[in-house]
């Protein structure tokens, strides 16, 4: 297995070549964009009409650069598996905004703080997300509206220094797995009940074999959800200054 971690350890982030990557049916690849104040230059060319739309309602220089940054790299990365410029990639959405851009090559971006991440995976539904540790304000009433009531005595019975740390890990990984599904935060985390050890989904809105895997990011919580076990888990990291 090429470049693979296990749950909770450090992964080996590598940039790939020009040949790489290859993603075969059995494999999820992983992606990490470390966002740059100031690097989305290269990128507004390669957006759709609808993204720049998109990007210039935003009323903060940082939040537009980060948006613009993650979508020029997904177009990116994209690119490599379709063999097509970034430009020329047209996305369709669901019925809840989930892109898609062909039957065969499943993926999804998450962005928070200065990381990105992007999961890809072939013929089977894939989620990400990533949410950065910061402190939470009116945090006991956010995790009673986010955490099933199995869920929630694990996190309220810790310390409290652990708790909200905690509270993000449950919070990514039943993210990651509504966005696999397509929902995202149209339906509600409650939905999803997750067991952290050993991590699993215990009940879910669509059951299936849906296999989680948490990814060590620094400085916050991150997951990723895929629909069967992934044979080979692969890390690479995208550089926004020279895509």
């Amino acid at each position: 297995m090429t470049n693979q971690s296990t749950n909770g350890q450090p992964p080996q982030w590598q940039v790939p070549s020009a040949t790489q990557p290859q993603l075969g049916d059995g494999d999820l690849h992983l992606w990490r964009i470390d966002l740059a104040d100031g690097a989305d230059g290269p990128y507004w060319d390669c957006l759709s009409e609808d993204e720049v739309t998109r990007a210039q309602r935003y009323r903060f220089d940082r939040d537009r650069t980060r948006f613009v940054q993650s979508r020029g790299s997904l177009r990116h990365i994209l690119s490599r598996y379709l063999n097509r410029p970034p430009a020329a990639i047209t996305f369709t959405y669901g019925p809840h905004g989930k892109p898609s851009c062909t039957p065969n090559l499943s993926f999804n971006l998450s962005h928070s703080g200065n990381t990105a991440l992007c999961a890809l995976a072939r013929h089977r539904r894939v989620g990400v997300d990533v949410e950065q540790y910061r402190p939470i304000t009116h945090f006991s009433s956010l995790a009673r509206r986010c955490l099933s009531e199995a869920e929630l005595p694990a996190v309220m019975h810790l310390p409290e220094a652990q708790q909200q740390a905690t509270f993000l890990q449950y919070w990514t990984a039943k993210e990651a797995y509504l966005k696999a599904i397509g929902c995202g935060l149209t339906q509600s985390l409650t939905s999803v009940t997750l067991q952290l050890s050993p991590l699993r989904l215990l009940s879910v809105p669509e059951p299936g074999n849906w296999i989680v895997h948490t990814i060590s990011v620094e400085q916050a919580a991150a997951a990723v959800v895929i629909e069967g076990e992934a044979k080979n888990l692969q890390y690479w990291r995208f550089d926004v200054h020279n895509p």
